[in-house]
């Protein structure tokens, strides 16, 4: 049973197209975008469930369009890590509030855009495998933690595309984790099937547009904007949720 009306069908449907293209384009950002529009639009318990099966199709069609971009050797150890980070994360899952996820999710993407949690980061020894167990661990709650392996890949100083690809391939493995621990908790996928379809397919597309357009944007000025924008939208959801409180 679809639990959503055609309006809402449509608003998430366009996000998703652009949000997709938005990070095949520049390689950060989309998901963000995506994520902080959903608590004005979907029920609290399916966001991240929700995004992440449709962040899936977008990760892995940007990932298939240009595989030759993929760099495999820290692919490998993020995958072994990603492994424990989703026990780690089912096993903490009950401990979550729903009716504060608004809260966490804006509280979250603020520190990604605004605090140097990169340069922590990238201090960890065995950065890849450690980075694999946190990453896809704190997913489980906050959804879009794109931006994290983006850094490390440029700290790294890997190409463009390879960063953007090789994220993609990341996020692949995580949202997968999502999918498979929201199935395990008793998420009923199937009620949004309709929704999760058309966004899938709206976000391929937008994967397959955004990494025609690669290179003819301007980096830093579009990742401006999308820093300014997710702010805003991060903003609007905490002032919704004290006004509720």
């Amino acid at each position: 049973m679809d639990i959503y009306s055609i309006e809402i069908l449509v608003v998430l449907s366009s996000l998703s197209f652009f949000t997709s293209l938005i990070t095949a384009a520049i390689g950060m950002g989309g998901g963000l975008i995506l994520l902080a529009s959903l608590p004005s639009l979907l029920p609290v318990q399916a966001i991240i469930p929700v995004h992440g099966a449709v962040q899936l199709s977008s990760n892995i069609s940007r990932c298939l369009f240009e595989i030759k971009y993929t760099c495999i050797k820290p692919l490998f150890y993020y995958f072994i890590g990603s492994l424990i980070g989703s026990y780690v994360g089912f096993v903490l899952m009950g401990d979550i509030n729903l009716a504060y996820m608004p809260l966490i999710l804006s509280v979250f993407i603020l520190m990604i855009l605004w605090t140097p949690i990169y340069e922590l980061i990238k201090r960890i020894p065995g950065r890849y495998f450690s980075l694999g167990i946190f990453q896809t661990a704190i997913a489980l709650y906050v959804g879009a933690t794109g931006p994290l392996s983006t850094s490390i890949l440029y700290k790294d100083q890997y190409s463009r595309d390879n960063v953007i690809v090789t994220n993609a391939a990341i996020n692949t493995l995580v949202n997968i984790a999502k999918i498979i621990v929201y199935s395990a908790i008793g998420f009923v996928f199937y009620d949004y099937l309709t929704l999760i379809i058309i966004m899938s397919l709206m976000a391929i597309l937008g994967s397959y547009v955004g990494a025609k357009l690669r290179g003819k944007i301007d980096e830093k000025i579009g990742t401006s904007i999308i820093k300014v924008l997710v702010t805003l939208l991060c903003l609007k959801n905490l002032i919704s949720f004290m006004l509720v409180k």
